[in-house]
């Protein structure tokens, strides 16, 4: 699976379980440590932990591991490290006072892929 294809699951798997304010970052050229952070928002820590679930079964389908989860007791915060992609579902009181997408402004913001929808959902 290649990175791109990576995130267009990343996103398709968080807007299933409808995440919003979902961003992605090269950080490539920056950091050496991971390629792409994914940052995204749910409204509870329930629905956090149900995010970064839907993101990792979807990746499974793809022969793709987490090296390492964390926070997923808590919630307010899981983070899914994929090596060179790291995926940040938080909540936004904790999204703000981190602040890591300020952290990582230099970052270049990538596109989101469109939203894709079912066929059942298609409109004339």
């Amino acid at each position: 699976m290649t990175l791109d294809s990576r995130l267009a699951t990343v996103v398709d798997a968080a807007r299933s379980k409808k995440a919003f304010r979902i961003r992605l970052v090269d950080v490539k050229d920056i950091a050496s440590f991971t390629d792409v952070f994914a940052f995204m928002s749910g409204g509870s820590d329930r629905q956090n932990r149900a995010i970064a679930e839907a993101i990792e079964d979807a990746l499974k389908l793809a022969d793709e591991r987490p090296i390492s989860r964390e926070g997923e007791a808590n919630g307010n915060w899981v983070l899914l490290d994929y090596g060179n992609l790291v995926v940040h579902v938080m909540d936004e009181e904790t999204r703000r006072h981190y602040n890591l997408e300020g952290l990582w402004s230099a970052g270049h913001e990538l596109e989101l892929p469109a939203e894709t929808h079912p066929a059942s959902d298609a409109r004339p």
